[in-house]
């Protein structure tokens, strides 16, 4: 798992990432608000939410060769803050494909590519 650190406002950091990631020819698919469904059940949780998002052009070619891997798609990013810090913290398609002995390296290292690509804001 990697996790990266911003210097950035969480609400300001989502608009960048979703604005990167349709850019990218991807789609986001839902965004999770723990947050918020934590205050719905009285308890309280700092900001943190999950985007799920891909590109079905892609990710069908990993499942067309395991479709054990449609448990780990579309793919996904958590965010939440901590002070005045923003964490990203998410996994390179590359090492989930590896659990599943995925071989098709090509399509991995472009996934891996747009992955980086996201957070490079």
């Amino acid at each position: 798992m990697i996790k990266q650190e911003f210097s950035i406002p969480m609400d300001e950091l989502l608009m960048r990432i979703r604005e990167k990631i349709k850019g990218l020819d991807a789609e986001i698919f839902a965004e999770i608000d723990h947050s918020q469904n934590a205050e719905r059940v009285g308890m309280s949780l700092e900001p943190t939410k999950v985007l799920i998002f891909g590109n079905p052009k892609v990710g069908t070619i990993l499942m067309q060769e395991k479709r054990e891997i449609a448990y780990e798609l579309p793919l996904r990013l958590a965010i939440w803050s901590s002070g005045e810090k923003t964490y990203v913290a998410y996994e390179l398609p590359s090492e989930i494909a590896s659990r599943y002995g995925i071989t098709n390296r090509d399509v991995l290292r472009k996934m891996d590519s747009f992955m980086e690509n996201v957070l490079k804001l």
